[in-house]
């Protein structure tokens, strides 16, 4: 993808921020590669022009150039291959669209589903986890850093913004029962909930069974509320001495086409008086107002994504498949295809959620060097293609990426 960027500026006309902006310095062989390669440089190419055509209007040319990438390309096929099928397909829809728009012709009355892997494709989620490190880097990162800042509690409540399938419980509910110097007396976990309240008590019944065998005591909850005007802080049932966690796995991005929504969410986080709060988010710049810069962004966040998919899990593999069609599928098709109210995927760099989080009195702690440590054993003993996830630090937070590529962030805050 980054040669093919690269070749695109080379014989465009105008420069695009959107793309230079992902250009190495050193810039990169042109020469030398496979006709394999030299293929999936042209058809990224094709589709990088397609892209130009479609934000200045030009849909005739663009639709010209996705006919060549579409006879070329297969959702089951090469990485590069896989990638261009959606990235063409949501240009498409976005032609069509904006072609009836002109015509007056527009379905006001459409319904979208970006539901993604939130819809309870379990196993496919669960497939994801143990094959691909991101999230198990994420994870262990954030529990490490949750464990260092509650070390002296007898008393912890944990309030989990996106609870799951609950498993990033379990080595936190072990590590708990490990601690000799000072016990816990009691685990509180409240799972909020906006859907499937029934299915979030169920996995707090098996945390609770696990918790039982690990001698730690652990009272469950769901808060639920269909209206989140509705959240209150009465709702967490907070009490005198305990030490008050937020875990905030990739769901503040989520309320970032509703505002208003996110704000109450940080209000009512700020009124609890958290102990801390670990905020796991995207590291992508998907919220731009050009439409070519954000296409471009999301082409090389989405490009790792497949990558590693593509080295970590067999091509045919079925669930590979289903995250590709179900979840990343769909939030191409949402930043690519779609505008205003209308396009849910709007994630943004951890430098843009830190500038907002200070609107909150919301203080940045450091990740420790421990949280880091846990990391690379992750990565050492439990994935074969763990060289290729990268772990930096930007500030005192985590960037998790994938050879060079950001991808997400870990970050741990404080309120004033």
């Amino acid at each position: 993808m980054r040669v093919a960027g690269e070749r695109f500026i080379h014989f465009s006309n105008k420069k695009l921020d959107g793309i230079t902006s992902f250009i190495h310095p050193d810039g990169s062989v042109l020469s030398g590669l496979s006709s394999e390669d030299t293929r999936m440089v042209d058809l990224a190419h094709l589709l990088l022009d397609s892209a130009e055509k479609v934000g200045s209007k030009q849909f005739h040319a663009a639709d010209k150039l996705l006919m060549h990438c579409e006879g070329k390309v297969s959702e089951s096929g090469h990485p590069v291959e896989r990638i261009i099928y959606h990235f063409s397909k949501a240009l498409r829809e976005r032609i069509t669209t904006e072609i009836r728009s002109r015509a007056g012709m527009i379905e006001t009355d459409q319904v979208r589903d970006y539901s993604g892997l939130s819809s309870g494709i379990d196993l496919t989620c669960l497939v994801l986890h143990q094959a691909i490190p991101f999230s198990q880097v994420m994870q262990f990162a954030s529990i490490q850093t949750i464990l260092e800042n509650v070390a002296g509690a007898k008393k912890i409540h944990l309030i989990d913004l996106q609870l799951r399938n609950g498993v990033q419980w379990t080595p936190f509910i072990r590590a708990l029962s490990e601690r000799k110097a000072i016990p816990v007396q009691l685990l509180k976990i409240t799972a909020f909930q906006t859907t499937d309240k029934e299915k979030a008590e169920k996995i707090g019944k098996r945390l609770q069974s696990y918790a039982k065998s690990m001698n730690i005591s652990l009272i469950f909850k769901v808060v639920s509320v269909v209206n989140m005007k509705d959240l209150k802080v009465g709702l967490f049932n907070t009490r005198p001495g305990e030490a008050v966690v937020v875990y905030s796995p990739t769901v503040l991005s989520a309320m970032i086409p509703r505002p208003a929504n996110l704000q109450i969410v940080l209000r009512v986080l700020r009124k609890l008086k958290p102990k801390l709060m670990v905020v796991n988010e995207v590291e992508a710049n998907q919220n731009s107002p050009s439409f070519v810069q954000r296409f471009t962004e999301a082409l090389f966040f989405f490009s790792a994504w497949f990558d590693a998919l593509g080295d970590c899990i067999n091509r045919d593999n079925p669930y590979r498949m289903d995250v590709e069609r179900s979840y990343f599928g769909q939030g191409i098709q949402s930043i690519v295809a779609t505008e205003g109210e209308e396009r849910i995927s709007r994630s943004v760099t951890i430098n843009v959620w830190r500038v907002f989080f200070q609107r909150f009195k919301m203080v940045e702690i450091d990740i420790s060097q421990s949280s880091l440590n846990q990391v690379n054993l992750v990565l050492e003993q439990k994935f074969s293609c763990g060289s290729s996830c990268t772990i930096q630090k930007n500030g005192k937070c985590l960037i998790v990426g994938w050879k060079g590529t950001p991808l997400h962030s870990v970050s741990a805050w404080k309120f004033k």
